[in-house]
């Protein structure tokens, strides 16, 4: 099946169902909108460490997050230090926020810790495939959005496609499959190539450029999935906490969306003189 904003392709966009129906909106570079919110984050006074990953949770004399503190570098594999070592740098808050992404180390740690999954459903996983592509002028077609369902996966492999035309010449094109298939052989990222090769797709990228690859872990399991969001000292935002919206096919939205919500709570207890407790605000905020 294709789902397509666009009349050439096989569904015109008024038989699409309307939670899929994205008329009007903008397509982007992530990465640009990103580093586009990191200039404005610092006009205002954020300090941004781009490259240090947090690798420990900070506990207070409470048992309450009072921060993180960043990896190590100049480690040599067996352990020792390097002439350039230098110690991880430990940063102290009143609140944590934690946006790791789809099973972030320490947002695994958190759960566990506070036992933040209690009386929700398991969490289930997809893996996304994407490439960048730099495409002929004469196939690309700014604005269309492709979503394609099956194909060439079996009828006991869940997953589809997404194809997004934006910027000049580029298109962004990857491929999701559910990571509870039951054949041991299938190879995710060979699926996505086969799927290029359909007669629909193909053209696309004939004479095009690939210009670069990723892939990440997902979240699917939904609201059902979603656990406690908050603990003494901080709150889960964003894919850590499993926001992806599936049949809405929005994540990087909703990450958003809780990121903005987790901030006004924690900026509502600060003004109320209070640090390292339960913002549950933010937890009424998204209900």
């Amino acid at each position: 099946m294709v789902l397509s904003e666009d009349r050439a392709y096989r569904v015109p966009h008024w038989m699409l169902p309307p939670l899929m129906n994205n008329r009007g909106s903008y397509i982007v570079s992530l990465g640009n909108v990103c580093r586009w919110l990191a200039t404005q984050a610092e006009a205002l006074g954020v300090e941004i460490y781009p490259g240090f990953a947090a690798a420990e949770i900070l506990f207070d004399d409470r048992d309450a997050v009072r921060g993180v503190a960043t990896g190590d570098m100049g480690v040599a594999k067996d352990g020792s230090h390097k002439p350039d070592y230098q110690p991880g740098m430990e940063l102290h808050a009143k609140y944590t926020l934690f946006a790791e992404g789809c099973r972030g180390s320490l947002s695994q740690e958190l759960m566990a810790k506070f036992n933040l999954r209690d009386g929700v459903d398991p969490q289930k996983y997809g893996i996304g495939i994407k490439e960048l592509w730099q495409v002929s002028s004469d196939k690309h077609r700014p604005g269309l959005v492709i979503h394609t369902q099956g194909w060439p996966l079996d009828s006991r492999t869940g997953g589809g496609s997404f194809m997004y035309h934006f910027d000049e010449g580029w298109v962004s094109a990857g491929f999701v499959v559910h990571l509870n298939y039951e054949n041991p052989h299938l190879s995710p990222y060979d699926e996505f190539q086969r799927f290029k090769t359909h007669p629909a797709v193909r053209s696309t990228f004939e004479g095009g450029k690939r210009l670069g690859y990723g892939a990440r872990a997902i979240n699917e399991g939904g609201l059902q999935s979603i656990p406690k969001l908050t603990f003494p000292g901080g709150a889960l935002i964003g894919c850590a906490a499993g926001f992806l919206n599936v049949p809405r096919i929005k994540g990087v939205h909703n990450a958003m969306k809780t990121g903005m919500l987790g901030a006004e709570a924690a900026f509502t207890a600060l003004g109320e003189r209070r640090e390292r407790d339960e913002i549950v605000s933010y937890t009424s905020a998204f209900q």
